[in-house]
């Protein structure tokens, strides 16, 4: 007799410290049985835990607010020891907006869940009562991504658990703890550990999960991978919510405060070491302004103190891993072989010695020629190419000639004019004299067009995601016949044709003129059929 295949042994999950390369937790990859095996336990508790009072998820949603604002500094240290991210920037652009998420839903998920019944519109249909309800899906799969681990998990576990599903959280295999950290916070709310679960693993452990009987999966990503996604849930006939990346345009109009532009627009690009989806990635200057935005820009990326996130004064941290210094670098020398040049760059100080972890030091291109592969690929770091354009017109063009379509921002004194230019820009949000900060307003929706994907979180939008629509419609005459059911004749079809005069004709004469019949043809017993 053949030997029994064994499944092929998995290698644990590591958490790598960015800024010095050192491994400082490890985590059991998830076989795929238990990811079945999670997926049917959570089934099972989704049902008490859906018909909990939504009063009762409300407040375990204040208890989760309360135990993350007492233990915001662990996970913030956490945050910076796997992500890299300085701790300002872990509690200000992580922990904060998650307890943003916690208020905004706690206040919002009852009025949304509210199912009030009332009267149909249409006349034929006076008699009918509605009422349309929103109900869990059932067992929501996330699949998080490292940049925002924190953040971005629980803009999607929040609306998910608060209107009665069940989450299993894939986070991903750069930042385990961040995962497990948003799972303890959970359960010490008093969410059941099999309503929450973390699955930590690889991509292997995220096809398991796509496999699984899940009811809907959100993934934020890469476009290769959301593609598979959405494809496994297409074979299952399931939705997905897919966030999938950008290559955001900035655009400077020449009547804008150049040098608020800049600070705004540095910030915005190099925060957390410039691996934000919704960062400004392509900056589009009006010629009357370049020179001085481009001045204004190169003084304040020359002044950025580069370092391990753990340094109070450090304003740059580490990437994320070797790898993705090496993509950088390759899109930097790309353009600089086609004619761009580099016109500033953040000094790295000798704190940080050559090789000692996933560093790149801010750095500005100008001259910048349109096949330069940094305009047209999403540049997750931080590196920025700057264009000079005519006018608006040419911005607005350039700005749409990508794939991706996240976010983007318009620079400009005149808001009402931004506002309008706005409107044309092919994105899923728009900030005006700001960057970045739309993805983490809680009452903002987040998402994108074209190749960033499709489905929304955050906002109102998050909680529909979340649930399916149910329609009831009561018929409030249990005994009387409809006038349109079976029993067709000449007079019926006079009849028909009557109420759609009523209901429909723009003309007064011609709706008395066709009222009469109307009427026999409502209150006119038939004979059943």
């Amino acid at each position: 007799m053949a030997p029994s295949a064994r499944p092929a042994p998995t290698r644990p999950v590591e958490s790598v410290d960015p800024a010095t390369g050192q491994v400082w937790k490890r985590f059991e990859t998830t076989p795929r049985d238990v990811v079945l095996e999670a997926v049917r336990k959570a089934k099972a508790a989704q049902q008490d835990w859906a018909g909990e009072p939504v009063g009762a998820r409300v407040r375990m949603l204040r208890r989760f607010h309360e135990s993350l604002f007492r233990r915001r500094r662990e996970v913030a240290e956490a945050l910076t020891r796997e992500n890299g991210k300085p701790v300002a920037e872990a509690i200000g652009s992580e922990i904060a907006i998650a307890l943003d998420f916690a208020n905004y839903y706690a206040r919002e998920t009852p009025r949304f869940l509210r199912a009030p019944w009332f009267n149909a519109g249409p006349l034929a249909m006076k008699r009918k009562r509605i009422r349309v309800a929103h109900e869990p899906f059932g067992v929501i799969g996330v699949i998080s991504p490292w940049n925002y681990p924190f953040m971005l998990s629980a803009g999607v576990v929040i609306p998910a658990l608060v209107t009665g599903n069940a989450v299993l959280l894939k986070p991903s295999e750069f930042t385990p703890e961040s995962g497990e950290l948003l799972a303890s916070l959970f359960h010490e709310a008093g969410v059941p550990h099999d309503v929450f679960a973390v699955l930590q693993g690889d991509g292997s452990t995220g096809a398991a999960l796509c496999d699984a009987a899940v009811d809907k999966i959100f993934f934020t990503g890469s476009v290769q991978t959301g593609r598979r996604v959405a494809v496994k849930c297409a074979e299952r006939l399931i939705p997905c919510a897919l966030e999938l990346g950008g290559s955001d345009a900035a655009i400077v109009l020449a009547d804008a405060n150049v040098h608020h532009a800049a600070s705004g627009i540095a910030w915005g690009r190099f925060s957390n070491a410039g691996q934000t989806c919704v960062a400004p990635k392509r900056i589009y200057v009006e010629a009357p302004a370049y020179d001085a935005f481009l001045a204004e820009l190169g003084q304040a990326v020359r002044a950025l103190k580069v370092g391990a996130g753990g340094v109070p004064e450090t304003d740059v941290g580490p990437m994320i891993r070797a790898d993705a210094v090496a993509a950088l670098e390759s899109q930097r020398d790309d353009a600089v072989s086609r004619g761009a040049a580099v016109v500033a760059t953040a000094a790295t100080p000798a704190a940080v010695p050559p090789g000692s972890g996933s560093f790149f030091a801010p750095t500005v291109l100008a001259n910048v020629p349109s096949d330069a592969r940094v305009l047209h690929e999403e540049t997750f770091g931080p590196l920025l190419p700057i264009v000079k354009v005519k006018d608006a017109e040419e911005a607005i063009a350039l700005a749409n000639a990508s794939e991706f379509g996240l976010s983007a921002s318009i620079w400009s004194a005149d808001t009402a004019r931004a506002a309008r230019l706005a409107q044309r820009i092919e994105a899923g949000s728009v900030v005006i004299n700001d960057a970045v900060v739309a993805a983490g307003m809680a009452d903002v929706p987040h998402g994108g067009v074209k190749q960033s994907g499709i489905g929304r979180t955050h906002g109102k939008a998050g909680l529909e995601e979340c649930v399916r629509t149910k329609a009831t419609v009561i018929d409030r005459f249990a005994s009387w016949r409809q006038a349109w059911w079976f029993g067709y004749s000449p007079a019926h079809q006079e009849g028909i044709d009557a109420y759609v005069r009523v209901a429909h004709s723009r003309s007064v004469v011609e709706k008395l003129l066709a009222l009469p019949k109307f009427l026999r043809f409502i209150f006119t017993p038939r004979r059943p059929v």
